[in-house]
């Protein structure tokens, strides 16, 4: 996403009726996704960011729809989003896939504890792929 339409998408969501916390969240949630496009894979076309908690990109011609989480609160994430609200949420929108992105803030070479934590909370059967996404460093691996 180049920086005119980050910097659009801000002013658009410090003038909507959204309370300053959930504005923060709001514009996290967008620089996330901007910078995992970037890293991932740049052709990534953005389709909904705003409306849900999770947002819905356009890959490979299909659309798909995105989590972000942050690594600290990886095991609050199946607490937020609940198995029937993920697959409701796959199913409203007609998504082929369902992606999980780990935010992290420092590197990690080590995924095991990544790989652990979400073999034992289900969520490699919820998530089509899951992702661990150093933001810092613009580097993504593949988790699932």
């Amino acid at each position: 996403m180049e920086v005119e339409s980050f910097l659009k998408i801000v002013e658009e969501i410090e003038h909507s009726c959204l309370s300053a916390e959930q504005q923060e969240e709001m514009i996290t949630k967008v620089a996330d996704l901007s910078r995992f496009i970037q890293s991932y894979d740049p052709s990534i076309e953005i389709i909904n960011w705003m409306r849900y908690k999770g947002s819905i990109i356009k890959y490979s011609g299909t659309n798909t729809g995105v989590i972000f989480c942050d690594d600290t609160k990886l095991p609050l994430t199946r607490a937020n989003y609940s198995n029937a609200g993920l697959i409701d949420f796959k199913k409203r929108e007609n998504l082929k896939e369902l992606w999980l992105v780990v935010v992290s803030s420092c590197a990690s070479n080590d995924l095991r504890s990544f790989k652990s934590l979400i073999t034992d909370k289900s969520r490699d059967k919820i998530y089509d792929k899951i992702f661990s996404f150093d933001f810092l460093q613009s580097r993504v691996q593949i988790i699932k």
